[in-house]
Order: structure tokens, then C-alpha cells, then sequence
């Protein structure tokens, strides 16, 4: 670890140390690991005897499967008065933060814990970013507890996020490893994030494939279509039916996916959603194999874009090599 990295590191303990009122943000449309990197905080909090909140606009389905069925919730009200000390986690821009994103700029310390592609948006604040599969790893390294309910908000995180170990990396199975060996039942977890296609969700996948369009650049293709939700659904489903790379757009937001395989042609789906978003008035960024922009003007004229940025990082990736 470079020194920068170890003085933001050492910066960030020093205030969760020293300071007592702490509201952690997530978000919207959380999935599994950010609500479980904001509840693994908010508990590691709570043992220190400080004062935590969690506030979120909106959860993903899996996300209010998973706190119902550990019976938690998590605040979507801005609260009362202003906290001093903010901490956002497993987001890569303020503006993913809906009705929060106002809390921000009333804090005194603002703490960025994520692990996408890094935003240069998020410099400003004390910013910490490792590129790791899931945040819920950063969060354990960073603050370990042996609490019960916290290592089970950062299993679930793990799993959700890495898609049940198929993107973990070889540090990913050390940590799940020391979990389980604190007595963490893995199967348990499994049956805690179930979230079984309901028919909404098979409309979305069925109508995605209906509406898809099809581009072959090089002897890659990418599929572009449209749904009226469910679009990471979506995505993911067009790359389980031969795409190489999907592009799924809602009214708003955009929802993309591909493989290792093609990440090493030089795709890096993080870049091309944050260019879509500045091009489209709207917020983009991720991960090289998973991304997504939001707030767009028209989501038709940004699928174009996609995959004609998809050309050019093709094309570039081909010029250094």
C-alpha cells in the first residue's frame, strides 16, 4: 500500500475514533453490499458506544428481502438536524445519493469509502477507493469486529456483490474464510439473500429480449434494449444468452454488463457510462464488468453512444497493443 493510501487510511480512523455522531449513506437503489458495508459500520459504530444513522432513498429488491429478513430497516427521511461527520459507502459520485446528497455539503467531515472505478468527483473529500469485488471487503479490513450481525452483513455483501464468489478474488476467499471460521454459516446467508424471479422480473428479462437490437464490432456483439424496470436484471440476462457486452435502459437510467474475457480487449464499461452521463446531463461509473448512469435525457440516444464508445475502446485498446 502506497503512502497516500496509508495517511487517508489513518485519517479516516482518526475521525471515526475521535468523533461521536456519524450519519452513514448509501446509494439509491441499494443493493445487497452497500446496505451491508452501511450496516457493518453502523454496528462497529455502536460498539464504540457512538451515535450512527443509516440513511438511504431506495433499496433494490434484494437488498428489502435481506433486511426484512434479518429484521432491520434503514431510514429514507432526511433527518432533523444536520450530523458533523458524513460517510458515504459503495457510491462514486454525491449526485447516486438522491434526497442525501444535501447532507453532504452540510457536514463538517465528509469519509468516501468505495471500491469502483475512481471519481475524480469524490477528491474533495477524505477518499478512500480500493478496487476490490465487493465494498464489504474494504469495510472489514479496515474496521474488523467479531460481532455476529455485523459478519453477516459483510458475508452478505461479499456474496451478493461478487455474484456468489464467481468475480472473488483470491483475498475475497481469505476473508470469507476467517468468517466462517468465527462461526458464520455461509448456507444461512444464501437463504438470506433468495430472491427468487417474480413475475414482474420475467416480463422485464422476456420483454428485454423482444426489444433487443444487435451490433458486431469486431467479433464482439453487443446488445442494446429497452424495459420499463429491472434493467441490471436485464443486462445480466442478455450476457447469459451469448452477448459479449449488454446495454439495458429504463426511462432514466442505464444498466450495463460483460465479461472478464472482454475487459481484457480493453472494454472498461466504468469509462463508457461516465462519458454517456456527462453527454446526457445525467451520473455515470462502476466497474470495468459492471456499470450504470442515471438522470439522462434520452436514454435511446445514449444507447447509441454506448455502443459507439464501445468502437472507440476497441480501437484504442488496438493502437497500444
Amino acid at each position: 500500500m502506497n503512502f497516500q493510501k496509508r495517511k487517508v487510511i489513518d485519517e479516516i480512523r482518526d475521525i471515526f475514533a475521535n468523533e461521536n455522531e456519524f450519519l452513514i449513506l448509501t446509494h439509491k437503489n441499494a443493493d445487497v453490499d452497500a446496505v451491508g458495508s452501511a450496516l457493518a459500520l453502523y454496528y462497529y459504530l455502536y460498539e464504540k458506544n457512538k451515535r450512527a444513522r443509516i440513511g438511504c432513498e431506495s433499496l433494490n429488491k434484494q437488498a428489502k428481502i435481506f433486511l426484512r429478513n434479518i429484521n432491520e430497516s434503514i431510514d429514507n427521511i432526511l433527518p432533523a438536524k444536520p450530523f458533523g461527520t458524513v460517510v458515504l459507502v459503495d457510491s462514486s459520485s454525491v449526485k447516486k445519493l438522491g434526497i442525501f446528497e444535501e447532507c453532504v455539503g452540510k457536514a463538517e467531515n465528509v469519509i468516501v469509502i468505495d471500491h469502483h472505478e475512481e471519481s475524480g468527483m469524490m477528491e474533495e473529500f477524505l477518499y478512500y477507493n480500493e478496487t476490490v469485488p465487493s465494498n464489504a471487503e474494504i469495510i472489514y479490513n479496515l474496521f474488523p469486529m467479531n460481532d455476529e450481525k455485523y459478519l453477516k452483513a459483510i458475508l452478505a455483501g461479499i456474496v451478493a456483490d461478487t455474484g456468489y464468489f464467481k468475480y472473488a478474488m483470491p483475498e475475497t476467499f481469505g476473508i470469507v474464510h476467517d468468517i466462517l471460521m468465527k462461526g458464520i454459516d455461509l448456507q444461512e446467508i444464501f437463504i438470506l439473500l433468495k430472491n427468487d424471479l417474480d413475475r414482474s422480473r420475467k416480463i422485464a428479462v422476456l420483454k428485454a429480449c423482444k426489444r433487443m437490437k444487435i451490433y458486431t464490432i469486431r467479433d464482439l456483439i453487443v446488445a442494446t434494449t429497452r424495459v420499463g424496470a429491472h434493467e441490471a436484471l436485464a443486462a445480466k440476462s442478455l450476457l447469459s444468452i451469448g452477448a459479449d457486452i449488454s446495454f439495458v435502459a429504463s426511462r432514466e437510467r442505464i444498466s450495463s454488463r460483460t465479461t472478464d474475457a472482454v475487459i481484457q480487449r480493453g472494454i472498461n464499461l466504468a469509462e463508457v457510462m461516465h462519458k454517456v452521463g456527462r453527454l446526457e446531463n445525467g451520473d455515470g461509473g462502476g466497474h470495468k464488468a459492471a456499470a450504470g448512469a442515471e438522470s439522462l435525457e434520452n436514454p435511446e440516444k445514449a444507447l447509441k453512444t454506448c455502443v459507439k464508445i464501445i468502437g472507440e475502446q476497441l480501437d484504442a485498446h488496438e493502437r497500444k497493443s
